[in-house]
């Protein structure tokens, strides 16, 4: 004979572990049935068919109905809450890939993120790599410094370059292949006095106003420095490439940047000097850690 639990029929869809983030999210079925659009009574029933299948309250309500005031969950809706944000996660990833292969039609297409200061030489390899499998696109696509992980977790691109220090801990949502070493160069307006130095340490820089940075700070203002001097650090902070070279230009401020970055942006206003003291970062190409595609192993292998 069947053994029956007493708990609700039926099956958890995406769109009620969505009604529940939301509930979660703004600590309100009011405010959270206003932000999905919908009515108030709707969310509470919406809720309540999830309770209905778990056996269980996970919403603490007051007599009105209405989610108390701070965490609104109890124990068993925390626990549902953070797998609900892991899977509408991997659902709207899913997604995202999905569009692009379908664009791509009858052969398997994979993106490749690249930033600014990926070398030219290891895009080209990737290329390379990717021609000998038949069936298979490679699409380059630019991701904005610091979207890396983001990027690939949205499902944007598949596998991308990110450089990292030595000895950084990667994020656990990735794994990774070490690509290159790449050196850190100081980078000035023409003229300035430290310009024609063939090399410098980060010493002879610590009394130099250096363009703030919106994303690795540490790194790229290498803070804090070996002697202790507090970055003398101009804002507001530049969030691209483009947007730091501008200020550098004008002369307010240096700025520490990666040889790839001197290799793809010299020009008559700007001087690149090596940095002799400052270990290279390195170059990783990255791709998820649960994504088992033939393809992508095969690219992480190409290196």
């Amino acid at each position: 004979m069947e053994e029956r639990s007493g708990r609700g029929q039926g099956e958890l869809d995406a769109r009620s572990l969505r009604y529940l983030l939301a509930v979660a999210r703004d600590r309100s079925f009011t405010t959270a049935a206003a932000s999905l659009q919908m009515s108030q009574p709707a969310l509470s029933q919406a809720v309540a068919r999830v309770e209905s299948l778990v056996g269980g309250r996970l919403v603490v309500r007051d007599a009105r109905g209405v989610a108390r005031e701070g965490n609104p969950l109890t124990p068993a809706g925390q626990a549902l809450v953070a797998d609900a944000e892991r899977i509408t996660e991997l659902l709207d990833r899913a997604l995202v890939r999905a569009r692009r292969i379908a664009e791509a039609g009858e052969r398997e297409r994979l993106t490749v993120g690249i930033g600014t200061s990926t070398p030219r030489w290891v895009s080209t390899r990737l290329v390379e790599a990717a021609q000998e499998s038949p069936g298979l696109d490679v699409v380059l696509r630019h991701v904005p410094w610091g979207r890396e992980v983001a990027d690939l977790v949205d499902g944007k691109v598949d596998v991308v370059f990110q450089q990292r220090p030595p000895g950084a801990d990667p994020d656990p949502r990735v794994r990774s292949v070490d690509v290159a070493g790449i050196g850190r160069v100081a980078v000035f307006a023409a003229g300035h006095r430290l310009a024609a130095r063939s090399s410098l340490s980060i010493g002879d820089l610590d009394a130099e106003p250096i363009v703030d940075a919106g994303s690795e700070r540490d790194v790229w203002l290498v803070d804090p420095r070996p002697s202790g001097a507090v970055p003398v650090v101009v804002g507001p902070a530049a969030t691209t490439v483009e947007e730091m070279l501008a200020v550098v230009a004008t002369g307010r401020a240096m700025a520490i940047t990666s040889e790839a970055v001197a290799s793809a942006h010299r020009s008559d206003d700007l001087v690149f000097v090596p940095l002799r003291d400052l270990e290279p970062l390195r170059l990783h190409l990255v791709a998820l850690a649960d994504d088992a595609r033939a393809s992508v192993q095969a690219l992480l292998a190409s290196f």
